[in-house]
């Protein structure tokens, strides 16, 4: 079966001694995102959308052991990020 994985990848300076690419996870509606706890300092943060759905597909393969199947990327209106949506078979 397939389902989707939506968040954000944001470009952070404020909490790292290394600016990095941290990962939020989309949650049921009313709550939090979720952050997952690595993040990426591989990409710079002018990488392209492809760069950047390969990067959100690396560290979604870390959290669920599986590769998505896609990756979908929008930039942010703030510039310091994306919104994504990732399709995932789910394990038989």
């Amino acid at each position: 079966m397939t389902h989707h994985i939506s968040g954000r990848l944001h470009w952070d300076t404020t909490h790292l001694a290394t600016p990095a690419w941290m990962l939020f996870l989309d949650r049921q509606p009313g709550t939090a995102p979720t952050m997952l706890p690595g993040f990426d300092t591989s990409q710079p943060r002018e990488a392209s959308s492809a760069a950047v759905a390969h990067l959100i597909g690396q560290m979604l393969r870390r959290e669920t052991g599986h590769w998505p199947q896609q990756v979908h990327v929008t930039p942010l209106d703030a510039g310091n990020g994306y919104a994504f949506v990732a399709t995932q078979e789910e394990p038989a």
